[in-house]
């Protein structure tokens, strides 16, 4: 694949991740992430693949995100994404909206089964 050919591929899969979240689809995100996914969220907390999902499932819920301008560095079977992050999140049972204002780096490795999300640390830039 060449650097353009990858770049939307990537692109198209953060999308796919982005609307997995917003709709709750689990299944669409647990397909998109690699089994030793590490998330790193913007306040330091680490967490794996299932509890990345049973919080996407459980807890969180996803209203608005919106990525902009992405840096993707592509290295072979392995591209690295930065590049801003804007969501808006809430916690069931908790009545407010939060915006988050971020920056995200993602890792996406390419498998046998096509490429997956290793990696994503958050860095909060604002929280209202």
């Amino acid at each position: 694949m060449t650097d353009d050919a990858i770049r939307e591929k990537i692109l198209a899969l953060e999308e796919q991740r982005c609307n997995a979240l917003t709709s709750g689809d689990v299944d669409a995100l647990g397909a998109l992430v690699a089994d030793d996914l590490v998330h790193v969220h913007g306040d330091g907390r680490l967490e794996g693949k299932d509890d990345y999902l049973n919080g996407v499932k459980n807890k969180y819920q996803f209203h608005k995100i919106e990525r902009g301008d992405l840096s993707i560095r592509n290295y072979g079977d392995i591209v690295v994404v930065v590049g801003p992050l804007n969501q808006t999140v809430s916690v069931n049972g908790v009545d407010k909206l939060n915006n988050i204002k971020a920056v995200s780096t993602q890792t996406w490795v390419r498998g046998d089964d096509g490429w997956k999300q290793s990696t994503c640390h958050m860095g909060f830039l604002s929280v209202s």
